[in-house]
């Protein structure tokens, strides 16, 4: 049925306890985070996160075929890396709302979602600013069970195959992406 879909983009939740909780915590953050393909060297900021079957033991990732303006290619593996950095909602932690956490010397660390990342992005070089994307096997669990998402970002410095004009683009979509969602969250 997914034959056009790349492998990367059908995500496995056979691990987790409360998989339809798992999916409905990853779908509010299709409007926020683009989503990156490495088995196509793509980044799709227009997509759908549909459950494959009714178990929702897997999820596939339909970028919007129409929607070509919001296809980047050309995207290396090297340009997408980790970054130690979580989304959570604040009651694995005892808080409300979303967190952003991370482990710092093997303490985890949270601050609330918009703080948090306004404040990363803040500590970024101009020339490599902070632009979280999505890939498989971000989604989580807490060790309550909690679904979490691990970020990814892009570096712009490893986009060799692009131009100028590419690059800016694909880092406003980014940015303003995820801007619009901490202004509604």
């Amino acid at each position: 049925m997914y034959t056009d879909v790349a492998p990367d983009m059908i995500w496995n939740l056979n691990g987790f306890e409360y998989r339809e909780k798992a999916v409905n915590f990853l779908k509010r953050f299709e409007q926020a985070l683009c989503v990156f393909s490495g088995n196509v060297h793509q980044l799709y900021a227009n997509y759908e996160i549909t459950p494959m079957n009714a178990d929702y033991s897997r999820l596939v990732v339909l970028p919007d075929p129409y929607a070509f303006h919001d296809i980047f290619q050309s995207i290396s593996d090297e340009a997408i890396v980790k970054t130690g950095l979580y989304i959570m909602p604040g009651e694995c932690v005892g808080k409300e709302g979303l967190v952003l956490g991370q482990r710092i010397n093997g303490k985890l660390r949270v601050s609330p979602l918009a703080q948090g990342l306004r404040k990363i992005a803040q500590q970024m070089p101009a020339d490599e600013p902070f632009l979280p994307v999505l890939k498989n096997t971000d989604l989580r669990q807490f060790g309550n069970k909690l679904p979490i998402i691990h970020l990814h970002r892009l570096r712009v410095k490893e986009l060799k195959r692009l131009s100028s004009f590419q690059i800016s683009d694909m880092q406003h979509t980014i940015q303003d992406k995820m801007d619009q969602f901490l202004m509604s969250a």
